[in-house]
Protein backbone atom coordinates (compact mmCIF):
# COMPACT_ATOMS: atom_id res chain seq x y z
CA UNK A 1 0.00 0.00 0.00
CA UNK A 2 1.08 3.55 -0.57
CA UNK A 3 1.42 6.08 2.24
CA UNK A 4 -2.06 7.43 1.53
CA UNK A 5 -3.74 4.01 1.87
CA UNK A 6 -4.04 3.20 -1.85
CA UNK A 7 -2.84 -0.11 -3.25
CA UNK A 8 0.19 -0.03 -5.53
CA UNK A 9 -0.92 -0.98 -9.03
CA UNK A 10 1.13 -2.21 -11.95
CA UNK A 11 0.18 -1.86 -15.60
CA UNK A 12 -2.25 -4.75 -16.23
CA UNK A 13 -1.38 -4.96 -19.93
CA UNK A 14 2.36 -5.25 -19.25
CA UNK A 15 1.75 -7.78 -16.47
CA UNK A 16 -0.53 -9.79 -18.77
CA UNK A 17 2.29 -9.98 -21.31
CA UNK A 18 4.67 -10.94 -18.49
CA UNK A 19 2.40 -13.85 -17.50
CA UNK A 20 2.28 -15.07 -21.10
CA UNK A 21 6.06 -14.73 -21.44
CA UNK A 22 6.74 -16.71 -18.26
CA UNK A 23 4.54 -19.52 -19.56
CA UNK A 24 6.34 -19.38 -22.90
CA UNK A 25 9.76 -19.45 -21.20
CA UNK A 26 8.75 -22.22 -18.76
CA UNK A 27 11.54 -24.26 -17.19
CA UNK A 28 9.95 -27.56 -18.22
CA UNK A 29 10.19 -26.52 -21.88
CA UNK A 30 13.92 -26.01 -21.49
CA UNK A 31 14.41 -29.35 -19.76
CA UNK A 32 12.15 -31.41 -22.01
CA UNK A 33 12.55 -29.77 -25.41
CA UNK A 34 15.96 -28.03 -25.51
CA UNK A 35 17.98 -31.12 -26.33
CA UNK A 36 15.75 -32.02 -29.26
CA UNK A 37 16.08 -28.85 -31.33
CA UNK A 38 18.56 -27.87 -34.03
CA UNK A 39 19.41 -24.88 -31.85
CA UNK A 40 20.96 -27.25 -29.31
CA UNK A 41 23.69 -28.01 -31.85
CA UNK A 42 24.66 -24.32 -31.82
CA UNK A 43 25.39 -24.32 -28.08
CA UNK A 44 29.06 -24.76 -28.95
CA UNK A 45 29.08 -21.67 -31.18
CA UNK A 46 30.36 -18.21 -30.34
CA UNK A 47 27.11 -16.78 -31.76
CA UNK A 48 24.17 -17.54 -29.52
CA UNK A 49 21.94 -14.75 -30.82
CA UNK A 50 21.44 -15.98 -34.39
CA UNK A 51 19.92 -19.30 -33.29
CA UNK A 52 17.80 -17.47 -30.69
CA UNK A 53 16.46 -15.20 -33.41
CA UNK A 54 15.13 -18.32 -35.13
CA UNK A 55 13.77 -19.92 -31.95
CA UNK A 56 9.99 -20.16 -31.72
CA UNK A 57 9.81 -18.93 -28.12
CA UNK A 58 11.80 -15.80 -29.02
CA UNK A 59 9.67 -15.10 -32.10
CA UNK A 60 6.46 -15.45 -30.10
CA UNK A 61 7.95 -13.43 -27.24
CA UNK A 62 8.94 -10.59 -29.55
CA UNK A 63 5.46 -10.70 -31.05
CA UNK A 64 3.93 -10.35 -27.60
CA UNK A 65 6.18 -7.38 -26.87
CA UNK A 66 5.34 -5.70 -30.17
CA UNK A 67 2.10 -4.20 -28.86
CA UNK A 68 3.68 -2.59 -25.81
CA UNK A 69 4.96 0.96 -25.49
CA UNK A 70 8.61 1.76 -24.85
CA UNK A 71 7.74 2.61 -21.24
CA UNK A 72 6.06 -0.77 -20.76
CA UNK A 73 9.10 -2.52 -22.30
CA UNK A 74 11.38 -0.55 -19.97
CA UNK A 75 9.29 -1.58 -16.98
CA UNK A 76 9.26 -5.26 -18.01
CA UNK A 77 13.00 -5.15 -18.68
CA UNK A 78 13.64 -3.96 -15.13
CA UNK A 79 11.09 -6.43 -13.78
CA UNK A 80 12.78 -9.29 -15.65
CA UNK A 81 16.23 -8.26 -14.39
CA UNK A 82 15.03 -8.22 -10.79
CA UNK A 83 13.32 -11.56 -11.31
CA UNK A 84 16.43 -13.13 -12.89
CA UNK A 85 18.62 -11.97 -10.00
CA UNK A 86 16.17 -13.39 -7.46
CA UNK A 87 15.86 -16.74 -9.26
CA UNK A 88 19.66 -16.93 -9.52
CA UNK A 89 20.01 -16.30 -5.77
CA UNK A 90 17.45 -19.02 -5.01
CA UNK A 91 19.33 -21.44 -7.27
CA UNK A 92 22.72 -20.68 -5.72
CA UNK A 93 21.35 -20.92 -2.20
CA UNK A 94 19.51 -24.16 -2.93
CA UNK A 95 22.53 -25.73 -4.61
CA UNK A 96 24.75 -24.64 -1.73
CA UNK A 97 22.38 -26.05 0.86
CA UNK A 98 21.89 -29.29 -1.08
CA UNK A 99 25.65 -29.79 -1.21
CA UNK A 100 27.06 -28.43 2.05
CA UNK A 101 24.42 -29.67 4.47
CA UNK A 102 24.40 -33.29 3.25
CA UNK A 103 28.20 -33.45 2.98
CA UNK A 104 28.62 -31.99 6.48
CA UNK A 105 25.99 -34.41 7.81
CA UNK A 106 27.71 -37.37 6.15
CA UNK A 107 31.10 -36.49 7.58
CA UNK A 108 29.68 -35.59 10.98
CA UNK A 109 27.63 -38.78 11.32
CA UNK A 110 30.58 -40.86 10.08
CA UNK A 111 32.75 -39.40 12.85
CA UNK A 112 30.15 -40.00 15.55
CA UNK A 113 29.10 -43.47 14.40
CA UNK A 114 31.28 -45.05 11.67
CA UNK A 115 28.86 -47.96 11.05
CA UNK A 116 25.73 -45.80 10.66
CA UNK A 117 25.75 -45.96 6.85
CA UNK A 118 25.83 -49.74 6.80
CA UNK A 119 22.91 -49.93 9.23
CA UNK A 120 20.90 -47.51 7.09
CA UNK A 121 21.64 -49.40 3.88
CA UNK A 122 23.98 -46.87 2.32
CA UNK A 123 26.78 -49.34 1.87
CA UNK A 124 24.99 -50.27 -1.32
CA UNK A 125 26.27 -48.28 -4.28
CA UNK A 126 22.80 -48.12 -5.87
CA UNK A 127 21.38 -46.28 -2.86
CA UNK A 128 24.16 -43.72 -2.96
CA UNK A 129 23.64 -43.19 -6.69
CA UNK A 130 19.90 -42.70 -6.14
CA UNK A 131 20.39 -40.09 -3.40
CA UNK A 132 23.03 -38.19 -5.35
CA UNK A 133 20.86 -38.42 -8.48
CA UNK A 134 17.87 -36.86 -6.69
CA UNK A 135 20.05 -34.02 -5.42
CA UNK A 136 21.50 -33.45 -8.88
CA UNK A 137 18.08 -33.52 -10.54
CA UNK A 138 16.72 -30.95 -8.12
CA UNK A 139 19.73 -28.69 -8.68
CA UNK A 140 19.38 -29.14 -12.46
CA UNK A 141 15.75 -27.99 -12.35
CA UNK A 142 16.72 -24.97 -10.28
CA UNK A 143 19.54 -24.21 -12.72
CA UNK A 144 17.02 -24.49 -15.58
CA UNK A 145 14.76 -21.99 -13.83
CA UNK A 146 17.68 -19.56 -13.44
CA UNK A 147 18.58 -20.08 -17.10
CA UNK A 148 15.04 -19.34 -18.26
CA UNK A 149 14.71 -16.27 -16.04
CA UNK A 150 17.93 -14.96 -17.58
CA UNK A 151 16.62 -15.83 -21.09
CA UNK A 152 13.51 -13.78 -20.43
CA UNK A 153 15.58 -10.82 -19.20
CA UNK A 154 17.77 -11.15 -22.30
CA UNK A 155 14.69 -11.09 -24.56
CA UNK A 156 13.51 -7.85 -22.97
CA UNK A 157 16.97 -6.31 -23.17
CA UNK A 158 17.13 -7.28 -26.85
CA UNK A 159 13.72 -5.74 -27.55
CA UNK A 160 14.73 -2.55 -25.75
CA UNK A 161 17.98 -2.33 -27.75
CA UNK A 162 16.14 -3.10 -30.98
CA UNK A 163 13.69 -0.28 -30.31
CA UNK A 164 16.49 2.16 -29.47
CA UNK A 165 18.27 1.30 -32.72
CA UNK A 166 15.06 1.66 -34.70
CA UNK A 167 14.38 5.08 -33.16
CA UNK A 168 17.95 6.21 -33.87
CA UNK A 169 17.69 5.08 -37.49
CA UNK A 170 14.36 6.88 -37.92
CA UNK A 171 15.88 10.05 -36.45
CA UNK A 172 18.95 9.79 -38.71
CA UNK A 173 16.70 9.28 -41.75
CA UNK A 174 14.74 12.48 -41.13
Amino acid sequence: MTGDGRLIRTDPVAMGVWQRLTRLFATWRLIVLAGFTMRSLYQFSNDQMTPLGKAVHWKIGLGLLGGLTDAQIGFLKTYAEINARKVERVFRTTALVLVTVPVAAIFGLSEVDPEIWERWGFEQFETLIFVVGVWMAFCAVMMGAAWRARDLADLLEFESARRALDAAQRTAGE
